[in-house]
């Protein structure tokens, strides 16, 4: 057996064994005879009638064995139904429910991305304005947030600042503190120091110049006791010098001594008396400046005292001037705790804002999220064309305007131009069908043109057909739709062209078709 796929095929027709054919006559080949010697220009003996009937067999043989190896092209012929290319159709279903608006009518011509459908969904429409207003929401609860933390971040730095300023200031007065603790004193404490200093100095100078008067006194008081011994001596000498004048008186009155030692013993009784006055009055000399000097000591004393109180004043205002410092440094360390509790507080805001903000930024995320999604199920209500093709499905206008499921079929859009079918063949035929092979199909119409197909698939299962009696093999053909009339569900037939077979060769393959008779003869079909 031999086949030729690529052959063009002149008939479509299926070939049956014809009852009677005429050929010309083939004049059989006779062997060569040996060359007569002498052939008798005599007239030849006339031939017998089982010599002729003999040739006439011959020639009868000769000829059946001729036709019967003639070539003739062979077809495989199978019911098929239309179908069309899974990737050139296309079903259009909705994905939601509602009102259906076509923009295409049945047997119209779409290309692809062509808006075919729009379905309005009051539910959904519903759904992307709540969906709106919770993102609107969303935005301003966070513009409110970001404010928020904008005015929190202004005063926390502020607040930092404040907080640098009185750590500095604590640090100063903790360190003027500690230095005053230490014994390096402030600055105003020293000169009080200094004037403590110099009073004390001035005091211990009063009090040398109050020991010196002291001396002077003392001194002073000596040359008292001197001049009143002196004076005690010549109040004893005066008062024996008295004595003796009133003796002289005594006698000058009885004229027994002269008047010369009288006078002598009077001028002696007034150079006594006015030594007396003398060394008196120097006594009264001494007591005055004595007298003076005391005065000066109380002055110093006074000035002493005074000098004192004024260092008790001083100490008193080194004290309080320590104290200050302490209850400033005690104040400075209260005013930066304030701040830096005013600092966490702001800071605690601060992060509050900011959990606020990843929240509501959430919100707004989750809300946009909502509102695309809604979106993409509004752009689904649009319903387009995902190929370019015909709209094959009948009596649209009923749908149009009309309440639609969800999921419910709108339409089918196939692409024509090429369509397949589903040929069912005989099993038996099986062994002469390769892919590729040129088919010519026809539907159920007498009138029906042909249209030109090839064998694009073959199917390994093997099903019976109608009756469950005979194993049919599947085949998908494709189909070339050159006038678009074919439509997918058409029922019709296709002739496979299997290549030349001799007629010998048809003959018995009809047989073992009608017979089965490679179950009795093996290899009888070959």
């Amino acid at each position: 057996m031999s086949s030729n796929p690529n052959q063009p095929q002149k008939s479509p027709l299926k070939v049956v064994p014809p009852k009677s054919v005429v050929q010309p006559p083939i004049p059989p080949t006779m062997p060569a005879s040996p060359t007569p010697e002498v052939v008798s220009p005599a007239k030849a003996p006339a031939a017998s009638p089982f010599y002729k009937k003999g040739l006439m067999l011959l020639f009868l043989l000769g000829c059946g064995v001729a036709i019967a190896r003639i070539p003739i092209a062979n077809h495989v012929t199978g019911a098929g139904k239309i179908t069309s290319r899974s990737y050139e159709r296309h079903h259009v279903t909705t994905s939601v429910a509602g009102t259906v608006n076509l923009k295409v009518k049945s047997n119209g011509l779409v290309t692809e991305g062509d808006i075919v459908a729009e379905v309005y969904s009051a539910e959904i429409e519903q759904q992307i304005a709540q969906a709106q207003q919770s993102l609107q929401q969303a935005n301003s609860a966070l513009d409110d947030a970001k404010s928020r933390l904008k005015m929190g971040e202004m005063q926390l730095l502020k607040a930092k600042q404040d907080v640098a300023i009185a750590r500095s200031r604590a640090e100063k007065e903790q360190g003027e503190f500690e230095a005053i603790i230490a014994g390096n004193n402030s600055p105003q404490i020293r000169q009080l120091e200094k004037e403590i200093n110099s009073i004390e100095s001035e005091i211990a100078g009063a009090k040398n110049n109050q020991l010196g008067i002291e001396e002077q006194i003392t001194g002073i008081q000596y040359e008292i006791a001197g001049l009143e011994g002196d004076t005690t001596n010549y109040q004893k000498n005066l008062q024996i010098l008295q004595a003796e004048i009133e003796q002289y008186q005594a006698v000058l009155l009885e004229g027994a001594l002269a008047q010369n030692e009288f006078n002598k013993s009077q001028k002696e009784e007034n150079i006594l008396k006015a030594q007396i006055n003398q060394q008196m009055s120097q006594i009264d000399v001494k007591r005055q400046q004595i007298r003076q000097y005391e005065s000066e000591i109380r002055q110093r004393e006074n000035l002493i005292e005074q000098k004192q109180g004024l260092i008790a004043a001083k100490y008193e205002q080194i004290a309080e001037l320590k104290n200050k410092a302490e209850e400033l440094r005690d104040e400075r360390a209260n005013e930066l705790e304030q701040q830096l509790a005013l600092q966490r507080s702001v800071e605690t805001e601060v992060e509050g804002a900011v959990i606020q903000i990843q929240n509501e930024s959430e919100r707004v995320a989750k809300a946009e999220a909502e509102l695309a999604r809604l979106r993409d199920r509004q752009q689904d209500l649009i319903l387009k064309s995902k190929i370019t093709g015909t709209v094959v499905t009948a009596d649209l206008d009923l749908v149009d305007q009309a309440p639609v499921q969800m999921g419910q079929e709108l339409m089918e859009i196939v692409n024509l131009s090429e369509l397949t079918a589903t040929v069912e063949v005989s099993q038996e035929d099986g062994n002469l069908v390769k892919r590729n092979q040129p088919v010519i199909f026809k539907v159920r119409d007498p009138y029906s043109p042909s249209y030109r197909a090839t064998v694009q698939e073959i199917l390994p299962k093997i099903a019976s057909d109608q009756s469950g009696t005979n194993p049919m093999l599947t085949l998908t053909i494709l189909i070339e739709n050159h006038d678009q009339s074919l439509r997918p569900g058409s029922e019709g037939f296709a002739h496979i062209a299997t290549g030349q077979m001799r007629i010998y060769q048809k003959a018995q393959h009809e047989l073992n078709k009608l017979f089965n008779l490679d179950k009795y003869f093996v290899g009888f079909d070959k």
